[in-house]
């Protein structure tokens, strides 16, 4: 079977390429762009996935705060759930010493396409 460490790997791919689909980052490592850091990541192994069988890892965000988010991921092969995830990220400014918001449109953007829930905007 597929070895459990691979999990986590793959959410952070996916993780990267959703980042900088939705504008969260230009990866820049400048001012304008926030140092993006995983603060937690849990995964939950529900089946096996054998060797060369094909999977798809599917994610969205289900909380976005000012400068956090909450991620959870699904891993599907052969028509079933195999693994969940869930993953919390935070904005830095580049020096890593405060919390950096996230751009607005990137806000909007997850909200809509996500249907994420928000919290601390005020």
């Amino acid at each position: 079977h597929v070895n459990n460490a691979a999990y986590p790997s793959w959410f952070e791919t996916t993780r990267i390429e959703y980042i900088m689909h939705y504008g969260l980052t230009g990866m820049t490592h400048t001012e304008a762009d926030p140092q993006i850091v995983v603060r937690r990541q849990v995964t939950d192994y529900l089946a096996p996935i054998l060797f060369r069988e094909t999977y798809i890892v599917t994610m969205r965000t289900t909380l976005i705060k000012p400068s956090s988010l909450v991620m959870e991921y699904a891993v599907h092969s052969g028509g079933t759930i195999r693994a969940t995830g869930e993953t919390v990220i935070v904005g830095l400014t580049q020096d890593g010493r405060a919390r950096k918001r996230w751009r607005d449109e990137a806000v909007a953007a997850i909200i809509e396409r996500d249907g994420a829930t928000t919290a601390g905007f005020d």
